[in-house]
C-alpha cells in the first residue's frame, strides 16, 4: 500500500502538461482537464534531452533563496534535462556545490548559467542580468509586469519566453505552483512582531498583576492574512472565525474577489467606508499587520499618516506588502524603523529569513508547474491560448506566460466561463422563512396518525377479505418478521454489509421448500410440473450452500492474528439438537412442524442480528446455516415421502450444494460479491419454477379451492417477481464481472418500452384471473414470466457498473417478496418469516442517503482508514458491493479492529497529517461518466464544491489508462 501511494503521488506531478497540442486518434475521447492520460504524445517540442537548465546565483539584496533545490536538481535530471547552477547559488540556503554535483548538475559561472535555454530565477533579473540570457530563451521566475514595464522591454529586446510565478492563477488545480502562497506561508510575522512589541500577546494574570491581551488587527484574508490571525489567536473553525478572531466589516456590501482567486481593487465608496473603520481601529490596537495585494497594481495605502500617529506608544506594525510599496503610508521597504513611538517593519526579505524552507518549497513550485504544463515524457513544449476554460491547465498557461517570444503577453484574458460562484449565506430573514415553512407539529402529528389509521384499517380489511383461518395467521406471521426484520438489519455495521448481503441472499435459497413441496414421482418425475419443481429445488441448492459459503469466506478474511482461537465447530450441538431431536420426534409420530418453522425462523432472524457486530458475525452464518437446515428437515418430515422420493430431494440437494461450494471455493476472492448477484439471479428463476408448477398442479382443484383467487393473485405475482430478479441479477453479474459494458445502456424510448413491458405485466393479469381455462392461464403466466425477464434486463442494463450495490440491493429485496409470495401459495409460514428484511431499510442503513422533494442528501456516514497505519476506513458504498473495499483490506491482512465508523474519526482530523480519500463521492478528483443523479436520483454536493475537479469519463478505463502509466514511469 504504501509503495502504491508513492507512486501516486510521485506521478501526480508528471500528469499534467503545458499546452500541448493533442491529435486525438478517431473513437477516443480526449481528457479536457487531465491530458496526460490520453494515448497520445506532443506533436511538436524539444527533447529534454536537449535542453539546459541554468540556476543563476540572486544577486538582490539580503536574497539568500535558490531557486532549485538539489532535490529540484534530481528530478529535472531525472526527466532528461540537462541541469547547471552557478557556483555559491544555494550557499546561503544551506545547499553547497557539492550537494548540486551529487544531484547531477554541473557547477557554472553566472554566464553559463544565464545562458541556459531555460533560466530559474527567484527575484526577477536585473537590467544587467537580463543581457545575459539567451535570445529566445525561456525565464521562470517572479517577474511582476505590470511594476517593472522597464524590465518587460529588455525582456522582449532578447525575444525571451517569461512564465511569472507571481501571475500563476490562483484555482484549484494550480496551487501546488502557487508560489506567492509558499512565501506568504512562511513570512512569520506575527513573530516579527511579538519581538519588538514591548509585552506578552496573550492576557495573564500574575502574583504580580494582570496583564492585559494585545489587540491585533490583520487586514487582507489572503494566506499570510490567515496565518497571521492563526498565530495571534488559535482556534478551529473557518477562516478568520476559525482563529477566534473577530471580523470586521464595513456597511456596504461588495465582494472583492477578483480575477484568478487574487483580491480585486474595490469601488471609492467601499474604500472611503473601509477607511473610516481603520482610523478607528488605529487607536485601539496594539499590532496591525497588513497583508492585502492588488494583482498587478502597487499595494493599495490603506493605513494613513494620521492613522499611524493615533496609535499607542509602543505599538507594532507589521506590512507584508511592503516589497509593492506598501499599506502603510509610513512605511520605508526593506527598512524597520520607529515613526511617533510606533515601529515598524517593512522587510521585503522575510522568506528570505527562512531560506532553505523556502528555497524547498519555490523549487516545488517550480518543478510542479514545468511538469504540469508539459507532461510530456520526452518533449518539452507549451501552447498558449487565448479561449480557455477556468480552473483549466490552459488557464495555468495563459495566465502565468507572460511573454512569447518577446511578445508582451500580459494581461491573460478572462477565462470563457466562469468559477463557480460561492455558496451564499441565508439571512436572518430567509432563516425565519424556512422555519415558518417547517411543517407544523400538529400537521406532522395529524400525518403520523393517519399512516397509522391507515395501516390498521388495512389489517381490519385483510380479516374481512381472508379466505380462511390460515392465511390470516400467515399474513400475522409475514407482519411480525418484516418488523423485526427492519430493526434487525438497521443495527448492522455498514462494513458487514457484503457479507449481510451474501448471508440473506442464502436464506433466499428457502425457494427450495416450495420446490420439496411440489416434487413427486420415485427417483425420477413423472410430470412436467414435478420436473420444474426439481428444477427449483436444484438451483436453490445452488444458492444455498454457495451463498453460506461466500459469507464464510468474506469473515475469515476479516481474522486478525491476535484474535483468540475459535471453536465455531460447537455448533454444530445446538444443530445436530435441532435437526436430530426433530426426527426423533417424527420417529416418535409428533407432528412439530410448526415449531420447527418458528425455530428456523428465529435462527434466519437471528443471522442478521449477530451479522451486526464484528465479534458475532461468525455466529450469524452459523445461525443462517442452521435455520435452512431445520426449514428444510421440517419440510421433508412433513411430507413424509417414499424412500425413492427421498432419493429424488436427497440428490437434487446434494448435487446442487455440492456444485454451490464448488463455486464459491474456486472463486477469486475479488469476485465474490458478483458472484452474490449471480447465486441471486437462481433464487428468482426457483421463485418462476415454483410458481408456474403449482399453478399446474392446483389447477384441477381451482374450481373447489376456498382461496382460489389468492392461490392465483400469489402465483402471478411470483412469477413476475422471479422473472426480473432473475434476469436483472444475470446483468447485474455481467456488469460487475466485466462481461457486460458497465456503461448504461439507454434505449431510444426506454421509459416508454419500460412503460409498456409493466403495463402488459400487469394487464395479462386480468384474464389469468377471469379465465377458467388452463390455456389460457399457462399463457399468461408463460407471457409475464418472459416480459418480466425482459423488463429485468431493460432495467438493470441502464443502470451504469457503479450504481450496481443498489440494484443488488433492490434485487434482494424483490428475491423476499417472491419467497413470501411463495410462502402464501403454499401455506408455508416458514417462508414467510425469511422475508425479514425491509428494502428501504437495507438501502438507507447501507448508503446513508436518500431522495428528498428537494433533492438534497441526508448527511453522508461511513467508515474510514488512515495509512501509515493507524487506522483504515472505507465508505460503505466504495467499491462493486457495500464494504468490498473492507474485503480487499482484509485480504491485505489490515485487522477490522483499525475500520472504524466515521463519527468515531471526525475528531482526530485536526491532529492528522495525510488523509488519503479514495472513492467516487469523496474525493477531489471525481471519475465519472456524467454529472447525472444516478440509480439513487439525490444529487452530490461534492461535484459542485469550488476543490472538486471532475474528470468525466469511465472510471476503469481512466483507472486502467493511469496504472499503464505508472507502470511505465515506475517499474
Amino acid at each position: 500500500m504504501s509503495r502504491l501511494v508513492r507512486c501516486v503521488c510521485t506521478s501526480s506531478a508528471t500528469l499534467l502538461q503545458q499546452g500541448v497540442r493533442w491529435k486525438v486518434p478517431a473513437g477516443k475521447r480526449p481528457f479536457r482537464t487531465f491530458p496526460a492520460l490520453r494515448d497520445v504524445k506532443a506533436s511538436q517540442g524539444v527533447l529534454y534531452k536537449d535542453l539546459v537548465v541554468g540556476v543563476p546565483k540572486e544577486t538582490f539584496h539580503n536574497e539568500r533563496r535558490v531557486a532549485l533545490s538539489p532535490t529540484g536538481v534530481q528530478a529535472l535530471v531525472k526527466q532528461g534535462f540537462t541541469v547547471q547552477v552557478e557556483s555559491g547559488a544555494g550557499e546561503e540556503s544551506q545547499f553547497s556545490d557539492v550537494q548540486y554535483k551529487e544531484a547531477g548538475a554541473s557547477i557554472t559561472d553566472t554566464k553559463g548559467a544565464f545562458g541556459s535555454d531555460l533560466v530559474l530565477k527567484v527575484r526577477a533579473p536585473g537590467m544587467t542580468e537580463v543581457d545575459l540570457l539567451k535570445p529566445k530563451s525561456t525565464l521562470v521566475s517572479f517577474i511582476y509586469p505590470a511594476q517593472n514595464p522597464e524590465l518587460m522591454q529588455k525582456l522582449s529586446e532578447r525575444q525571451s519566453n517569461v512564465l511569472a510565478m507571481d501571475q500563476v492563477p490562483r484555482v484549484t488545480i494550480a496551487q501546488g505552483f502557487d508560489a506567492l502562497s509558499s512565501m506568504a506561508n512562511i513570512a512569520g510575522p506575527w513573530i516579527l512582531a511579538a519581538n519588538h512589541f514591548g509585552r506578552f500577546f496573550t492576557g495573564q494574570i500574575t502574583a504580580a498583576g494582570k496583564v492585559p491581551p494585545a489587540k491585533v488587527l490583520v487586514i487582507g484574508g489572503g494566506v499570510a492574512g490567515l496565518a497571521a490571525a492563526g498565530a495571534a489567536k488559535p482556534a478551529a473553525l473557518e477562516q478568520f472565525k476559525s482563529f477566534g478572531a473577530e471580523p470586521l466589516e464595513v456597511d456596504i456590501k461588495e465582494s472583492g474577489d477578483g480575477v484568478g482567486g487574487y483580491a480585486k481593487e474595490m469601488s471609492k465608496e467601499f474604500i472611503d467606508a473601509e477607511m473610516a473603520l481603520f482610523a478607528k481601529q488605529c487607536k485601539e490596537v496594539d499590532i496591525l499587520i497588513s497583508t492585502a495585494l492588488i494583482p498587478g497594481k502597487r499595494a493599495p495605502i490603506l493605513i494613513k499618516r494620521e492613522f499611524v500617529e493615533s496609535m499607542k506608544d509602543g505599538s507594532v506594525v507589521v506590512d507584508l506588502a511592503a516589497e509593492a510599496g506598501g499599506n502603510i503610508e509610513t512605511t520605508r521597504p526593506g527598512e524597520l524603523h520607529v515613526h511617533k513611538g510606533v515601529t515598524h517593519i517593512g522587510f521585503t526579505d522575510l522568506p528570505s529569513r527562512m531560506a532553505t524552507q523556502a528555497s524547498t518549497l519555490y523549487s516545488n513550485n517550480i518543478l510542479k508547474l514545468l511538469k504540469a504544463i508539459s507532461p510530456d515524457k520526452e518533449y518539452f513544449h507549451y501552447e498558449p491560448k487565448d479561449e480557455f476554460d477556468y480552473g483549466t491547465v490552459d488557464h495555468v498557461v495563459r495566465g502565468t506566460l507572460v511573454m512569447k517570444d518577446g511578445q508582451n503577453m500580459f494581461p491573460s484574458p478572462l477565462p470563457k466561463t466562469l468559477p463557480p460562484p460561492p455558496v451564499k449565506q441565508k439571512t436572518v430573514a430567509e432563516l425565519k422563512a424556512a422555519k415558518a415553512a417547517e411543517v407544523s407539529p400538529f400537521n406532522r402529528t395529524l400525518t403520523n396518525a393517519g399512516v397509522y389509521t391507515t395501516g390498521l384499517s388495512t389489517c381490519l380489511a385483510l380479516g374481512l377479505v381472508a379466505p380462511n383461518v390460515a392465511f390470516t395467521q400467515m399474513v400475522t406471521t409475514f407482519g411480525l418478521a418484516g418488523i423485526v426484520g427492519y430493526h434487525t438489519v438497521w443495527g448492522v455495521t455498514p462494513a458487514l454489509h457484503s457479507p449481510l448481503m451474501s448471508v440473506t441472499n442464502a436464506i433466499s435459497g428457502l425457494t427450495a421448500v416450495g420446490g420439496l413441496v411440489l416434487m413427486g414421482g420415485a427417483l425420477t418425475p413423472s410430470s412436467l410440473p414435478e420436473s420444474l419443481a426439481l428444477a427449483a429445488a436444484f438451483v436453490s441448492s445452488i444458492n444455498i450452500a454457495g451463498g453460506f459459503m461466500i459469507t464464510q469466506r468474506m469473515l475469515d478474511m476479516f481474522k486478525r492474528p491476535t484474535d483468540p482461537p475459535e471453536y465455531n465447530y460447537l455448533y454444530i450441538l445446538p444443530g445436530a439438537a435441532f435437526v436430530g431431536g426433530y426426527g426423533a420426534s417424527v420417529a416418535a409420530g409428533y407432528n412439530i412442524e410448526q415449531m420447527m418453522y418458528l425455530g428456523s425462523g428465529m435462527c434466519c432472524v437471528g443471522a442478521l442480528a449477530g451479522l451486526s457486530a464484528q465479534r458475532t458475525s461468525r455466529l450469524g452464518n452459523t445461525l443462517g446455516m442452521m435455520g435452512v437446515a431445520g426449514g428444510i428437515a421440517a419440510t421433508l418430515g412433513g411430507l413424509k415421502p417414499s424412500p425413492e422420493l427421498l432419493s429424488q430431494m436427497s440428490l437434487a440437494m446434494a448435487t446442487g450444494g455440492t456444485l454451490g461450494l464448488t463455486i464459491a471455493k474456486r472463486i477469486e476472492i475479488t469476485d465474490l460479491p458478483q458472484l452474490v448477484a449471480a447465486f441471486h439471479s437462481l433464487v428468482g428463476l426457483a421463485a418462476v419454477l415454483t410458481c408456474v408448477a403449482e399453478y399446474m398442479i392446483e389447477f384441477p382443484h381451482l374450481d373447489t379451492h376456498p382461496a382460489a383467487n389468492m392461490v392465483k393473485t400469489v402465483a402471478y405475482l411470483g412469477t413476475y417477481i422471479g422473472g426480473v430478479t432473475f434476469s436483472g441479477s444475470l446483468v447485474a453479474y455481467g456488469k460487475l464481472q466485466g462481461v457486460l459494458d458497465s456503461a448504461p445502456l439507454l434505449l431510444p424510448g426506454r421509459h416508454m418500452l419500460n412503460a409498456g413491458l409493466m403495463a402488459a405485466s400487469m394487464g395479462g393479469m386480468v384474464p389469468f384471473m377471469l379465465s377458467s381455462s388452463y390455456g389460457t392461464g399457462m399463457g399468461c403466466l408463460l407471457g409475464v414470466s418472459g416480459l418480466s425477464t425482459v423488463m429485468g434486463v431493460t432495467l438493470t442494463a441502464a443502470i451504469g457498473g457503479a450504481d450496481m450495490p443498489v440494484v443488488i440491493t433492490v434485487l434482494n429485496s424483490y428475491s423476499g417478496w417472491a419467497l413470501c409470495a411463495e410462502g402464501f401459495l403454499l401455506d408455508n409460514s416458514l417462508m414467510t418469516i425469511a422475508m425479514n428484511r425491509s428494502l428501504p431499510n437495507v438501502i438507507l442503513g447501507g448508503y446513508g442517503t436518500t431522495s428528498t422533494a428537494g433533492g438534497k442528501p441526508m448527511e453522508i456516514v461511513g467508515t474510514h482508514t488512515e495509512v501509515n497505519v493507524d487506522q483504515f476506513g472505507i465508505h460503505p458504498v466504495a467499491g462493486r458491493m457495500p464494504g468490498q473495499l473492507n474485503v480487499l483490506l482484509a485480504e491485505a491482512g489490515v485487522p477490522y479492529d483499525v475500520v472504524l465508523e466515521m463519527d468515531e474519526l471526525n475528531e482526530d482530523f485536526p491532529a492528522t497529517d495525510l488523509t488519503l480519500v479514495i472513492g467516487a463521492n469523496d474525493t477531489v478528483i471525481v471519475m465519472k461518466r456524467t454529472l447525472g443523479v444516478g440509480y439513487a436520483a439525490v444529487d452530490n454536493p461534492i461535484f459542485y464544491k469550488p476543490n472538486t475537479a471532475m474528470l468525466l469519463g469511465d472510471a476503469k478505463k481512466t483507472c486502467d489508462s493511469l496504472q499503464a502509466k505508472i507502470r511505465e514511469s515506475y517499474y
